[in-house]
């Protein structure tokens, strides 16, 4: 572009390089951005949700940081926040005092991203760039990956990456059987509001964010159910129950841990477990309860 008026040209210079300013100062999880995720539960019947928030400035280690909130209609989870360091298409996580790749938003098709997080064997995670593409969001070009990333074992985070949202499955790698996920929703100022297209639907109506949805309707909850002690030290007893019934015991991750069948009164020993929060899972054919327990 020629222009022979020098103030316009200079006018023009810095107009263009306010706006490059402000296209690259979209940085990841800015000030009030919002993921809304599905949350499953011990219940196959009923889905709940989980939200993380940026909320907050911080510098760990020199790095300007953002600090994020997690928060959880069902399970709680067992580290509130998070922290996440991001420069140029890269984001990290601040994990085990160190930061960790997490995403790379400029990986082409072919690319292999070494990624922080150790794998169950010990070996880093790799994530495998299978291919590229753009997604149109409210007006805004967005960068897509198509990924295949896990260890084949215990760890997944394949699937879809969108530029400044993160993996459409959930924003960190999982632990197989974890009941955090796919992404619902996600929210910024800048880019509005997107609903997660690749979500299976599950009863959710993608209008309502934070929808829990139940499809429980032949199932008898009865409260005659005793358990005690509860916090528990190495057993606890259950009593009322009138028939065979199978139980599952959870932690905080939805990882099993224990199952079996207990029948009337009887006693479950849980001394082999670490201290901590877990769900006790009971179901009959006319009883479904999940209760929490404590073991101390």
């Amino acid at each position: 572009m020629h222009f022979k008026n020098p103030t316009l040209k200079n006018l023009f210079l810095i107009i263009l390089t306010s706006i490059t300013i402000q296209i690259s100062a979209q940085e990841f999880a800015p000030i009030g951005a919002k993921w809304h995720y599905s949350q499953g539960t011990l219940n196959p019947e009923l889905i709940a949700f989980k939200t993380i928030e940026s909320i907050s400035d911080t510098v760990i280690e020199g790095k300007s940081c953002k600090k994020l909130n997690q928060v959880s209609a069902y399970i709680p989870p067992n580290r509130p926040s998070l922290f996440l360091y991001s420069k140029n298409d890269s984001v990290l996580v601040y994990e085990e005092r160190s930061f960790h790749l997490l995403y790379d938003f400029g990986a082409v098709k072919g690319d292999t991203i070494e990624l922080g997080y150790l794998a169950y064997n010990g070996s880093p995670l790799k994530m495998i760039i299978d291919s590229t593409g753009t997604i149109t969001i409210n007006g805004q070009l967005k960068k897509l990956q198509y990924v295949t990333c896990g260890d084949g074992m215990v760890i997944e985070f394949g699937g879809k990456v969108i530029e400044g949202i993160g993996n459409t499955e959930y924003m960190f790698p999982r632990l197989d059987g974890n009941l955090d996920g796919p992404l619902r929703c996600y929210e910024n100022n800048i880019l509005g509001l997107f609903l997660n297209p690749f979500h299976p639907n599950n009863g959710w109506d993608f209008q309502n964010c934070e929808q829990i949805i139940t499809g429980i309707n032949d199932l008898h909850v009865t409260e005659t159910i005793s358990i005690y002690p509860n916090p528990v030290k190495s057993s606890f007893t259950l009593t009322n129950l009138d028939r065979v019934t199978e139980f599952e015991i959870f932690d905080i991750h939805g990882r099993k841990v224990m199952k079996g069948i207990v029948n009337f009164t009887q006693v479950i020993k849980i001394e082999d477990l670490p201290k901590g929060l877990y769900f006790l899972k009971l179901q009959n054919s006319k009883l479904f309860r999940i209760v929490k327990i404590e073991k101390q």
